[in-house]
């Protein structure tokens, strides 16, 4: 009967866990640190993995001598061993009046419509470690920290690629490893550049590398924090051997009281760049990946003496920095406009990577009304699952054409003569008024709708490109309204100019999205 009477509780326990859902796998609750000084503060992290509504019900609460503040949210997209999870983080501050033990007060989450609490994580909050009473410094009034061992930390630059080929793309990330650190600061020192010797650079945005917290280096134990701040895209631009990511970091401990910031130069990565196989085609520029072509927009008629406009695209995963348009035999077919689109985002094969879009408009001078033979449009590239060159082509779209245009001088038909009754001045008084006023109409009208096209694209913060195009889906827009909007505003900071070089029909199409975005009262 005693082991059973102890087992009631561990019972209880487990029945109530299983009801409630503080533990569930959709949200988790991060407290850090557990023990701080007094004057600091910890952090309650929520992170819901997934893309459904999720809100705290909470901002602010104060029990027991623990105060909580709701200090805002977001969205992470992360990469585990380089798969993919997107997750929504809620974050709040945590810190108390005065120095004691403490159980944090239950603080509540709303996620797909289902309740979250965090829960009763336990730590400590204590004053400035003081000088030992028969120390030299007693009487002086300034505190020191306690003495430690000493720390070495390291950062390197890291890559997930050591051996690729020239115009591939890849990932770099700076990591530091340490030991002693309760809370490491970690910032790249600002008049340091960092060398990436014959590659391009560019910073990736809202993404996040997430490797193992702890690790052995060097046949010692330690532990890691991801430099999240700058995560690079590369692209090697000759081939070779080379040293990537050296510059200077500035680290320290932010929780211990005398602790001293350090600089420290970083291990950079060695990688090699293979040069591309010989024996590429002859229109090969470079682009490497896995592509696909097709066409967007052709005419199905044109008259002699005008121009047919054939607009493609090519996209695909991989960067867009060798794709370029097809240089035709035939000198009445130029390449007219080009866009580009590249995004970083989780690829068909579950692995994140560089996925480009390209649109090439092409335009075609019609001289006669005889049909010219006109070669099909070819795109070669290499691909890296195959490791050869392949080339894809389409053939060139066919339309009819039609004998030039006659322009008729037309003559008007006479109109009656209207019998006004009206003096003369008074009619052109009120066409004047009625034209100034309609004038005065339009504009207000294009203002208005050009605010709230302005207000639509402010909401959307610094989402661009795959996120916002996740964004819109998840709020109800429709797929190809989703992607029409994204590539629109993508390469455009003045949304109010933009708006008013749009034709009726996309204003329109612009104002529906916005209308359904507003929220419903």
């Amino acid at each position: 009967m005693r082991n059973f009477g102890k087992l009631i509780p561990l019972v209880c326990f487990i029945f109530f866990a299983s009801i409630t859902n503080i533990y569930s796998a959709d949200v988790e609750f991060f407290f850090h640190p557990n023990e701080f000084s007094l004057g600091e503060f910890a952090k309650l992290e929520v992170k819901a993995y997934g893309d459904k509504p999720f809100r705290t019900l909470q901002t602010n609460v104060k029990r027991n001598g623990v105060r909580i503040r709701y200090v805002g949210s977001g969205t992470e997209t992360q990469i585990v061993n380089f798969k993919v999870s997107k997750s929504q983080i809620i974050n709040f501050y945590v810190d108390t009046e005065q120095e004691g033990n403490f159980q944090l007060p239950e603080i509540t989450v709303e996620y797909a419509g289902k309740q979250y609490s965090s829960p009763p994580f336990e730590f400590k909050v204590s004053k400035k470690t003081k000088n030992p009473p028969n120390s030299f410094f007693k009487s002086f009034p300034f505190d020191l920290d306690e003495p430690t061992t000493e720390e070495n930390p390291e950062v390197s630059f890291h890559t997930n690629k050591s051996v690729f080929y020239k115009g591939e793309p890849i990932v770099g990330y700076f990591v530091l490893y340490y030991d002693q650190y309760r809370q490491p600061f970690l910032e790249r020192d600002p008049n340091q550049s960092i060398s990436f010797p014959f590659f391009l650079s560019e910073t990736l945005r809202q993404v996040t590398v997430q490797i193992e917290p702890e690790v052995v280096r060097n046949n010692v134990p330690k532990k890691t924090l991801v430099f999240a701040k700058e995560i690079y895209g590369l692209t090697a631009l000759r081939s070779g051997s080379f040293l990537l990511g050296k510059t200077k970091f500035i680290t320290g401990d932010s929780l211990r009281f005398n602790s001293l910031q350090q600089t420290i130069d970083t291990k950079p990565a060695k990688v090699i760049v293979l040069d591309l196989p010989k024996n590429s085609p002859l229109d090969f520029s470079g682009a490497i990946g896995n592509f696909k072509m097709y066409i967007l927009n052709s005419p199905k008629q044109v008259y002699v003496g005008e121009t047919a406009y054939i607009e493609i695209m090519i996209e695909g995963e991989g960067g867009f920095e060798g794709i370029s348009p097809m240089v035709f035999s035939n000198p009445k077919i130029k390449c007219i406009n080009q866009s580009k689109i590249k995004n970083f985002q989780q690829l068909e094969s579950g692995e994140y990577g560089f996925h480009s879009k390209v649109k090439i408009l092409y335009g075609y001078q019609i001289e006669k009304i005889s049909k010219e033979n006109v070669e099909p449009i070819r795109f070669s590239f290499f691909s890296l699952a195959e490791k050869k060159y392949k080339t894809i082509s389409i053939n060139f779209p066919e339309f009819q054409i039609l004998p030039k245009r006659k322009i008729d001088n037309l003559i008007p038909p006479k109109k009656e003569k209207l019998q006004l009754e009206l003096p003369f001045f008074s009619l052109v008084l009120l066409a004047v008024l009625g034209i100034f006023g309609y004038v005065a109409l339009k504009k207000y009208k294009l203002n208005v709708e050009t605010n709230s096209f302005v207000r639509m694209v402010e909401s959307f913060g610094r989402k661009r490109d795959f996120f916002l195009l996740e964004h819109l889906e998840n709020r109800g827009v429709s797929k190809s309204d989703s992607i029409w909007l994204t590539e629109l505003i993508s390469d455009h900071t003045d949304p109010s100019h933009l708006y008013k070089q749009l034709s009726k029909k996309d204003q329109m199409k612009a104002l529906n999205i916005a209308n359904s975005l507003k929220p419903k009262e």
